[in-house]
């Protein structure tokens, strides 16, 4: 971890600032994914509609899941808060998930 840290002071500001950048590309593409994928699955079995109502539904929503986690990655006044905040928001449809016995 110390090692890291101090690669991360050595580097100068415009270095520094494209990491940035690239994580929050990287939690864009890759956590809103994962939200959206999840966000769907949970959805898609918690809406009291007929079967294929619920997907439909649950499909049609993660598509607005997805810009709004995209449009979060690159307002949170900080990268590591929007890290946070998206492992907390993909926490819960996984958990939801986990307890209903679709993830096992």
């Amino acid at each position: 971890m110390l090692m890291s840290y101090r690669f991360l002071t050595d580097l100068s500001s415009t270095a520094r600032y494209r990491l940035v950048i690239l994580s929050r590309t990287l939690l864009a593409i890759v956590g809103g994914y994962l939200f959206t994928a999840l966000s769907t699955a949970s959805l898609a079995l918690a809406l009291p509609l007929p079967r294929t109502q619920a997907v439909l539904t649950a499909t049609q929503l993660s598509f607005a899941l997805y810009c709004a986690l995209i449009i979060w990655a690159y307002a949170a006044s900080t990268a590591r808060r929007a890290w946070l905040v998206t492992a907390v928001l993909c926490a819960v449809p996984a958990a939801h998930l986990l307890l209903s016995g679709a993830l096992s």
